[in-house]
């Protein structure tokens, strides 16, 4: 299929041959007339033992794959209602038709394996429709290989294709040489020799098993099509000793609709569920997926922002599985075939107008309908399982660290050892060093004794023996001396030989804490519905109604329906509390009430500046005469000396109001002196705070139009705060770490309820000014000063700082004369400006004089400028950029 026909011929050909040369002599013989009693029912396909892109035809003679919509990607499995026990029987199959079907847009990944595929064995009753899901099956495939115990795959046979007829061959007879294989021939003519069952397998009734992909085949169970070269019974013909029918279906099919609160063990309870009853088939975008990978198609398991259980973003990268196209052509031929059905729709199954809506796709006389309510409290076997997995998962975790400590510490124990190798040989290198440092200073010793006594002569030879002693007694020393340094080497080495391992720390044996059993429904990695469909859809969740919705029956896996009706309940309420509203918009009274402050915000800095301004400051010292360039140190001493008396000299204030709840205008307490005179950026940051979260926590109420929506929970402070006003919310920038830390500081208007961790407000909505954050912000600064008085450091504020704004740069002239006197700022600034016509001749004459540089908006401004030493010097930048 897809070779060219030609080399293909060629290539068959020259197998058949090397078939011939190699084959062993047939073991099979021919079977005896059977006079069993024939079974009762007739062997056929069952829809409910095929997967949903099968449509059987003509009897079930013929098995059709459906392609459209992304089928085409997709396995078809189909095993026949007849099973054999013992004996010898075969059935024959041929591949009518070769399809290619079209595969839509342009796709980013090509599509693994054949684009044809046929798969012939035999599988057990309880295995599922794919074949090779699992150890229970075994068959051959078109590419020549045989696969059994689901993983383990051999090249045994000849390749396939379409217009020839395949007799697979089970022998199951005790007397026979080639008991418990499975066999291949292809036109009558062996191409596979018998391939042994697993064990799993041998004793179980095996049945007839095809999977397939884009080819239509052709499954004869009756009178062989083709002969072999020995007589065999086929299927039909197996008699009821030899034979054994499915699972029969009677009655009508369940369609199971599970009812389950998100992340509360809905899939948890739908696999214990499934593996109960293995006959029902899930319909779910988790089973798409799952069918898709079984069939050999990978996805991106990378975390995606729209990925939940519910509904899975598998980016597979072909369009027709992306877009769950999948999806469409399975709802449309599900209720046409009669089978059991779970259909998990999380949401959907939640919502009244959805679940009728799915409802209506099986109002076939074949179906049942049940609504299953998994809510409330889990069974005791649910429970068991729960925490099962649990202590498996906290076993593996422990294991995992007690290996890493094992492997730790024997690294450590290699490392010492190694440590003491290294010393014992840098002992010995420095034992042969010195040694043969000592040698060389014999040598040259002796060649400047042998000098002296050639000079002295006779003289010589008569000390010459006192030498020698003397020699002798040195070398004896120093051969003690070295001896001892060896016998210090060689224990160092014993002493490593002999090192005790430290005892091994026994495995770790997970225990589940009194907290962890009580939880019913663990956390998983991936929710079951995304935040913002959650946040939108869970108001309208609400129980089935039998007669209203039309379910034939309504069943409650874990709780009585008054009991889930009140967990339902209390259920939706505490979502209200946690759960943020992502669609929520600010709404016409917030907007007017924060057009009204931010007004009167800029009137109020306004009104600050004009009183410092006014104020009286201290006159600035004189500036100090030149100094001679050694007495440079000295001279700044000095000027920060007097610095400090400057910052330390009293200043002329007014006196303060002493209630400031009872002053009546906050912009005058007397003499023009607003309340506010003494802010400093943090006390104007916690001001707005003030009146941003009183706002905030008032228009929610307003906009989110739920009595039972209390307020905004603490921990969605942040998405609401950037909601309403398109900034950053970061507790960082008041030098907090929480959320709760930050409300202490402005307790006077909003607090956090501890019952529900809810911000609720201290003020009404309802007030003619803003005056009163002025006074609240005025009484809490006095506060915090006096506790400053006392000792208390605690009461330190430490907010982050903006940065000062960099000096605005000397507007240069066309004509180059200059810019006058410059930019001389509030105080001082830049005194010289531009010198001259000749450029930057002359550079900054006097650079940043500093003395007072920026004075600031607020009183003190940011210290006392840029005061360097002196400036930037008294040449300003040399003779500047000529």
């Amino acid at each position: 299929m897809g070779e060219p026909d030609a080399k293909r011929q060629k290539t068959e050909e020259s197998k058949d041959v090397e078939m011939k040369d190699e084959a062993p002599k047939e073991l099979e013989t021919d079977c005896k007339e059977s006079k069993a009693k024939p079974l009762k029912e007739e062997v056929s396909f069952e829809a409910s033992e095929c997967t949903l892109n099968v449509v059987p035809s003509l009897g079930g003679r013929v098995l059709m794959p459906l392609t459209d919509g992304g089928m085409q990607y997709l396995i078809a499995g189909a095993r026949a209602n007849v099973g054999i026990k013992k004996g010898r029987y075969l059935y024959e199959v041929k591949i009518v038709e070769s399809l290619t079907p079209s595969e839509g847009a342009a796709r980013s990944r090509a599509p693994p394996g054949p684009r044809n595929l046929v798969r012939l064995g035999f599988s057990t009753k309880e295995s599922p429709l794919l074949l090779g899901e699992t150890d229970e099956s075994v068959f051959f495939d078109n590419e020549g290989f045989f696969t059994c115990e689901k993983t383990k795959k051999e090249s045994v046979s000849q390749r396939f294709q379409r217009d020839q007829v395949l007799a697979v061959l089970l022998n199951l007879d005790d007397k026979s040489d080639n008991k418990n294989t499975v066999s291949l021939f292809r036109d009558g003519v062996r191409v596979s020799q018998p391939q042994k069952l697993p064990d799993a397998l041998v004793g179980k009734p095996l049945f007839p098993h095809v999977g397939f992909k884009n080819v239509t085949l052709q499954v004869n169970f009756g009178p062989q099509m083709v002969p072999l070269p020995f007589k065999c019974h086929t299927v039909a013909q197996a008699g009821a000793t030899d034979g054994v029918n499915g699972p029969a279906h009677s009655g009508k099919c369940e369609v199971v609709f599970p009812v389950g609160l998100p992340d509360e063990g809905t899939f948890d309870w739908l696999d214990g569920f499934l593996e109960k009853n293995p006959k029902f088939f899930e319909l779910s975008d988790r089973a798409i997926l799952k069918w898709a990978e079984k069939s050999g198609i990978p996805h991106n398991k990378a975390a995606s922002w729209k990925h939940s259980n519910d509904k899975p973003d598998p980016q597979f990268g072909m369009p027709l599985l992306d877009d769950f196209s999948t999806r469409r052509v399975i709802n449309a031929v599900a209720a046409t075939q009669p089978r059991n059905y779970v259909v998990m729709e999380v949401k959907a199954n939640l919502i009244k107008e959805e679940r009728t809506q799915l409802l209506k796709r099986f109002q076939n006389s074949c179906f049942k309908t049940v609504a299953e309510v998994v809510m409330g409290e889990p069974t005791p076997d649910f429970k068991a399982k729960t925490h099962t997995a649990l202590l498996a998962d906290k076993q593996e975790k422990e294991d995992k660290e007690w290996e890493q400590r094992k492997i730790a510490k024997k690294a450590e124990r290699e490392m010492r050892i190694k440590q003491k190798k290294l010393e014992a040989a840098k002992k010995k290198a420095e034992l042969e060093a010195a040694k043969k440092l000592e040698e060389l200073e014999k040598e040259k010793q002796e060649a400047e004794k042998k000098a002296a006594e050639a000079a002295e002569g006779g003289e010589g030879e008569k000390k010459e023996g006192e030498a020698d002693r003397a020699e002798k007694v040195e070398k004896k020393e120093e051969d003690v001396k070295m001896e001892d340094v060896k016998e210090e080497v060689k224990e160092e080495e014993e002493k490593e030989e002999e090192e005790p391992e430290e005892p091994e720390e026994p495995k770790p044996v997970a225990v589940l804490t009194a907290e962890e059993k009580a939880v019913c429904f663990p956390k998983k990695p991936v929710t079951d519905l995304t935040s913002w469909v959650l946040s939108s859809s869970f108001a309208q969740f609400s129980l089935p109604d039998k007669k209203e919705e039309g379910f034939d029956d309504v069943r409650y896996a874990w709780t009585k329906e008054k009991g889930c009706e009140d967990y339902l309940k209390k259920w939706i309420l505490k979502n209200k509390i946690t759960t943020r509203l992502e669609d929520l918009s600010p709404g016409e009274w917030f907007k007017t009430k924060y057009a009204e402050w931010q007004k009167v915000l800029a009137e109020w800095h306004a009104k600050q500046k004009e009183y410092e301004a006014k104020a009286p400051v201290p006159a600035p010292p004189p500036a100090p005469a030149p100094a001679p360039e050694g007495a440079e140190g000295e001279a700044k001493e000095g000027e920060e000396k007097k610095d400090m008396e400057m910052e330390e000299a009293p200043k002329v204030e007014k006196k303060q109001a002493e209630d400031v709840f009872a002053v009546e205008n906050v912009c005058d307490t007397g003499d023009g002196v607003p309340l506010f005179h003494k802010f400093s950026f943090e006390d104007w940051a916690l001001l707005s705070l003030r009146l941003e979260l009183h706002l905030l926590v008032h228009s929610f109420k307003k906009d989110a139009n739920d009595e039972d929506r209390v307020g905004i929970h603490e921990q969605h402070l942040a998405f609401y705060y950037n909601k309403y006003y398109k900034k950053t919310f970061s507790v960082k920038y008041y030098g907090m770490e929480t959320n709760s830390d930050l409300i202490g500081l402005v307790k006077d208007t909003v607090t956090i309820l501890p019952e529900n961790q809810v911000l609720k407000f201290s003020l009404g909505e309802d007030m003619e000014n803003f005056d009163i954050f002025v006074k609240l912000t005025e009484e809490a600064r006095r506060e915090r000063l006096r506790r400053l008085d006392a000792g208390d450091t605690s009461a330190q504020l430490k907010f982050q700082k903006p940065d000062a704004p960099p000096p605005p740069p000397p507007q240069h002239q066309n004509n180059n004369k200059g810019g006058g006197g410059g930019y001389k700022g509030d105080k001082g600034g830049y005194k010289g400006g531009f010198k001259g016509d000749k450029g930057y001749d002359k550079g900054y004459k006097g650079g940043f004089k500093g003395d007072k540089g920026f004075k600031g908006d607020y009183k003190g401004g940011y210290g006392k400028g840029f005061k360097g030493d002196k400036g930037f010097g008294k040449g300003g930048y040399g003779k500047g950029f000529k």
